[in-house]
């Protein structure tokens, strides 16, 4: 029997076929959960803060999907923040106030690998700008805040922890008082990784006592409403808290050695957790 080069028929080649020599990816059924995080957040996103999702059973009927899906994608959504198991009761609808845009952030920061100095680059532009929104925008009961805090830091000068604590405080409230959502969430994602660093940076009590007094001239240009004098002594004041930064953890010093502290899963490089 003849082949088919015999009967006058060339075999088919890769130069006959040009698309043979075109690498094509083989198409995959979407993962399914992924799929399933999807339609869930379409769920939640429907609902108030502080509402009940359906239970575990109902959510399976609704989506389609089996217990272990649904359990892998409720504890994604948990650590992210956007709800919040509780034993025995049901998961919830987190709320703005929960931090889970801000521990997200801090998260990504991380695993991005960014420096000391970048992370201190990037919020002094921000709380600039916080800070002169701040005295444009800033209603009484937002200053009264801000005092409080920097009293409650001035009486703390000698619990290093306390006082850190209160420091960032003092910087999330000026945020939240330049009535910018957005830049107020952006501020708050760097205070897992400040609280980290200004432990270690604010031990003594002479140093938390200039810090109070670097705030103490922030605030009252906030009060005054002088936008450009906030923005200036926030300036001042960042400068300084980059030098102290600065001369305990290096500019150069990666986040990434912070990761297990932020998910809470073992001390940080300074032993803290």
């Amino acid at each position: 029997m003849s082949d088919d080069n015999s009967l006058g028929h060339e075999a088919p080649t890769t130069e006959a076929y040009p698309a043979a020599r075109v690498k094509i990816e083989p198409i995959v059924r979407r993962d399914l959960t992924i799929e399933t995080l999807s339609r869930l957040a379409k769920l939640i996103g429907g609902l108030k803060p502080g509402a009940r999702l359906p239970t575990e059973r109902e959510l399976c009927q609704m989506l389609g999907v089996g217990r272990s899906t649904l359990r892998e994608v409720i504890r994604t959504l948990d650590f992210l923040g956007v709800v919040q198991v509780r034993q025995g009761s049901g998961t919830y609808v987190a709320g703005a106030d929960d931090g889970g845009v801000e521990k997200l952030l801090a998260v990504g920061l991380a695993l991005e690998r960014c420096s000391v100095g970048e992370i201190v680059e990037v919020r002094r532009i921000l709380e600039e700008q916080a800070a002169r929104l701040a005295a444009l925008h800033r209603t009484e009961g937002e200053l009264a805040h801000m005092e409080e805090v920097v009293a409650r830091m001035k009486a703390s000068a000698r619990e290093p922890a306390q006082a850190a604590s209160l420091d960032l405080e003092f910087h999330i409230l000026v945020a939240r008082a330049s009535h910018n959502g957005v830049l107020a969430h952006l501020l708050a994602g760097f205070r897992p990784l400040l609280e980290l660093w200004i432990q270690r940076a604010v031990r003594q009590p002479e140093v938390i006592e200039e810090i109070v007094t670097e705030h103490a001239a922030v605030l009252r240009a906030i009060a005054d409403q002088n936008p450009d004098a906030a923005r200036a002594r926030m300036f001042l004041h960042l400068t300084e808290a980059a030098a102290r930064l600065y001369q305990t953890l290096g500019k150069d010093h990666s986040t990434a050695s912070y990761l297990p502290a932020l998910l809470g899963s073992s001390p940080g490089p300074d032993g803290s957790t």
